[in-house]
């Protein structure tokens, strides 16, 4: 994960007139930067391990391309930990995942059959597990239940974790946990659907609060948020899918909404090795030149740096690249198709 934390200015204020942010930074690093009990819920869809699963089967074209790199699960409890932290007392807190992590989790926070009184399970981190809730996705009608990924009684459902520090009513007790809506069908990585993520904030917070999202992708919990009148604090180590309507308030030079651009083209770029070694075409060096992957004496530091990665972690900090460094004027033709593949998510 990349440690680009210059643009956020630490510590996060606490203040109840804190200003709605978007922030560049890794998502450990911006939840440690928060002050204790500063924070009144958190929602968020972190890129967890199991992804990988999906990937090695090739059970989902959405997944068998690297968007990004995963949290390993060793960092979970690590996660829990610091949201139960900066959470303030009888607050909630929800985390998107698959049914593999949801496992994984509940092994790791000890959450077994033993209950609490009022049925709830105690986790190792100090929060409070209450249940999955899951989210059925639907036809674009919501007519019906879509046809999901997998082999064995295909995954048309997702699952969203709910837990709390101290105790809190929902604000609509006649809410089910089964929660239907279609994909969101917005560019990005596993983007969610907008009436799902508003059901969960208007559940579980009031106007004016704050609402936080370290791994924000689109940035779905802050458009929701303000449009409830409640305050958000989004981070991302990518703001390349970010919303537009919240672009104006990301960092000075970062590359935002950069998936509202309709572009006609993608094409993936080549083998990097052939890049550094000049032997790719010309065109193709020519756009490595415009992207600043070659200098006039070889290979950039930004390539160089690129080469030492694992083949695994290699396609996704590419595409990152390719998001993030801002267009240059007159970009070659091919650049600007590397840039869309990075965007789109497919092989070409």
């Amino acid at each position: 994960m990349s440690e680009n934390t210059q643009t956020l200015q630490l510590p996060f204020s606490p203040a109840r007139e804190a200003p709605d942010r978007v922030v560049v930074s890794d998502a450990f690093e911006l939840l440690r930067s928060l002050a204790p009990a500063s924070v009144d819920l958190v929602v968020t869809d972190p890129p967890y391990e199991s992804l990988q699963i999906h990937r090695a089967r090739g059970t989902t074209t959405r997944l068998t391309t690297n968007w990004f790199v995963t949290v390993p699960n060793e960092r979970l409890p690590e996660l829990l930990r610091e949201v139960a932290r900066v959470l303030r007392d009888d607050r909630h807190f929800y985390l998107f995942c698959d049914e593999v992590t949801a496992d994984v989790i509940k092994q790791q926070q000890g959450v077994g059959a033993a209950r609490t009184p009022n049925g709830a399970r105690r986790c190792a981190c100090g929060l409070t597990f209450w249940k999955e809730i899951l989210w059925a996705k639907t036809t674009l009608d919501g007519s019906r239940i879509r046809g999901g990924t997998g082999y064995h009684y295909r995954a048309a459902s997702e699952r969203i974790l709910f837990f709390e520090k101290g105790k809190r009513a929902l604000n609509d007790l006649g809410v089910p946990d089964v929660l239907m809506a279609a994909r969101a069908g917005v560019p990005g990585p596993a983007v969610k659907p907008a009436s799902l993520v508003r059901t969960l904030i208007a559940q579980s917070s009031a106007p004016g609060e704050l609402v936080i999202d370290p791994f924000c992708g689109s940035g779905v919990v802050g458009v929701e948020a303000r449009a409830l009148e409640r305050r958000f604090l989004l981070g991302d180590i990518d703001l390349a899918y970010l919303d537009p309507a919240l672009a104006a308030l990301a960092p000075e030079g970062a590359v935002v909404a950069r998936a509202a651009q309709v572009i006609a083209e993608a094409r993936e770029p080549p083998q990097l090795e052939s890049l550094a070694e000049g032997t790719a075409p010309p065109d193709e060096l020519d756009a490595a030149r415009a992207c600043g992957w070659l200098q006039e004496d070889g290979p950039s530091e930004s390539l160089e740096n690129l080469l030492e990665l694992r083949p695994k972690e290699r396609e996704p900090a590419v595409r990152r690249f390719l998001r993030t460094e801002p267009p240059r004027p007159r970009e070659p033709d091919l650049l600007r198709a590397w840039r869309a593949w990075a965007l789109n998510g497919r092989r070409i």
